[in-house]
């Protein structure tokens, strides 16, 4: 998809998710995750079109993976970080917090793209290091639209690893340049590269 088409889709995107979440304000408290029971506006996931895989070991430290997750209207995906080749770092969604998990007992719904940033080893340790010193143990942010700018004290799955790489190394993942950035935008940024799919 072309860098305009990304941001118009990230921008209607954008827009569902605000209009979806004020609608629910006038009937119950919004919700959001990534995990498969909800999305960030708090819309039920459907479970039936997901065959949950363990996501694994990475090649290097500072590799992202990418996993699918959907609500009944709207595929939202999700991302995390790997501190080690066998330690992930994560948002998993709301009502938990931000943190390290073994990579060899998580479970996604497929497909799962391992990727590599394409910099420097020693850049990918540091954003390793700045998402496992600085981002655990913090709330779920449901705030996707604007989550580059925000400093809440809370972060959703794309916010966390998009900031390990910005505070970092400097790097900017952000693969269509908006105000918010999704697991899609990092997943298809030129810098990410998919060395493993798990099906």
């Amino acid at each position: 998809m072309s860098k305009i088409g990304r941001i118009l889709a990230s921008s209607m995107a954008t827009a569902f998710v605000a209009g979806t979440a004020m609608a629910g304000l006038l009937v119950a408290p919004a919700q959001a995750a990534e995990t498969d029971t909800s999305n960030a506006a708090g819309i039920a996931s459907s479970d039936a079109d997901c065959t949950k895989k363990t996501v694994g070991n990475a090649r290097n430290k500072g590799d992202i993976f990418h996993s699918y997750a959907k609500s009944s209207v709207v595929k939202h995906n999700h991302v995390g970080i790997y501190y080690t080749t066998k330690t992930i770092v994560e948002a998993p969604g709301t009502g938990q917090k931000s943190k390290s998990v073994t990579a060899s007992t998580l479970k996604k719904c497929g497909p799962i793209y391992k990727m590599y940033v394409a910099t420097l080893q020693e850049n990918r340790d540091k954003a390793a290091n700045h998402a496992y010193n600085n981002f655990r143990n913090m709330p779920y942010d449901p705030n996707f639209f604007d989550n580059k700018a925000n400093s809440n004290g809370k972060l959703n799955c794309s916010e966390l690893v998009w900031k390990a790489y910005r505070h970092g190394t400097k790097l900017d993942l952000d693969g269509n340049g908006g105000p918010g950035v999704y697991p899609d935008d990092l997943k298809e940024h030129d810098a990410t590269v998919v060395y493993a799919t798990i099906k």
